[in-house]
């Protein structure tokens, strides 16, 4: 087994679907592997080390181990048929070791959060390389090193608060201030913001 770390979150060229990018730790290895778009946030929320106001699911089973004095000690993506990645959660609960099976997207937010290990077994590279795999990364070349899903959110709520409140000042008639260059950099910042989200933003 590769010790990985989490390197960027993009989407994938053909379906759209975003995909977490894994680079090995000691070395040149990686791999990319589709995930499903609420594993994504969640793990760009913890990257990115945004708060959230209530336990998302990965905090609350985290919680729940925690409670009933175990924890998970280290995760692994052990396997791929038919095109599917399979991975296994580590727990440990006094002298007791249980390994469950559960999908790498969950591993990996699960791993971020208790800052544990991230492993893959070291055949699934070449097989990555192999499947076109290599193909998806080379799309996504362009990625930032920290994905920025969940600040880019945060941009453009502040951002619509901003413009609504612009907005409201229109609505009463009021001037906005436009000879003041500064302001007039502000709203073209907004508006900037508050484009689609991108691939290169996820």
């Amino acid at each position: 087994m590769l010790e990985v770390r989490v390197v960027g979150l993009g989407l994938d060229a053909a379906s759209k679907s975003p995909i977490v990018h894994l680079q090995q730790v000691d070395g040149e290895a990686s791999l990319s592997i589709l995930v499903g778009a609420m594993e994504a946030l969640s793990i760009s929320l913890v990257l990115n080390g945004e708060q959230v106001p209530r336990p998302l699911t990965h905090d609350l089973l985290l919680a729940a181990l925690k409670s009933l004095r175990a924890n998970v000690s280290g995760v692994e993506i052990c396997d791929r048929r038919d095109g599917i990645y399979y991975a296994a959660l580590n727990i440990r609960m006094a002298d007791k070791a249980i390994r469950l099976d559960c999908r790498p997207s969950d591993a990996v937010a699960l791993a971020l959060r208790a800052g544990v290990p991230i492993l893959v077994r070291a055949s699934l590279f070449a097989d990555a390389a192999g499947s076109g795999a290599a193909a998806a990364r080379a799309s996504q070349a362009d990625q930032p090193q920290r994905p920025d899903a969940a600040a880019d959110m945060a941009r453009q709520a502040t951002a619509r608060r901003e413009a609504d409140s612009l907005a409201g000042m229109l609505q009463r008639g009021s001037r906005l201030p436009h000879a003041d260059p500064d302001l007039e950099r502000r709203y073209r910042d907004i508006l900037r913001v508050l484009e689609p989200v991108t691939s290169r933003k996820m």
